[in-house]
């Protein structure tokens, strides 16, 4: 996850913690191996999840390099494997379904469904 390190580790300015005023409730992930801290708005709000995990930021937030790091974990395919890479994240930005649901619906469902102990970040 090289090119996503620091995606993962800067620090995100949240402002006052735990006070009651501004207070933003991070829940503890782990992505691979790595631990990360989310807003809890992020995992379990199904709006904010899908503008933040969408075609436009794949397309407009995340440089090339970061794309073609991502693109790693896709299916492989014998013949023009980049292009159907490619219709394969349309569909599922799109929405589509894949034999049992869209797989970031069913995440964020799980994100949702499963709640996991928060943690307040300063």
């Amino acid at each position: 996850m090289d090119s996503l390190d620091h995606m993962l580790t800067d620090p995100l300015e949240l402002g006052p913690c735990g006070d009651g005023h501004g207070t933003r409730i991070m829940e503890d992930c782990l992505l691979g191996g790595t631990r990360v801290s989310l807003p809890e708005d992020l995992l379990e709000d199904p709006e904010i999840f899908f503008d933040v995990v969408s075609l436009s930021t794949w397309q407009e937030v995340l440089s090339e390099s970061q794309r073609e790091h991502l693109q790693q974990f896709l299916p492989h395919f014998p013949e023009d494997s980049l292009e159907q890479q490619n219709q394969l994240v349309l569909a599922l930005f799109s929405g589509e379904n894949f034999r049992f649901g869209n797989p970031l619906h069913i995440a964020q469902k799980l994100f949702r469904d499963t709640g996991s102990e928060t943690r307040c970040v300063q």
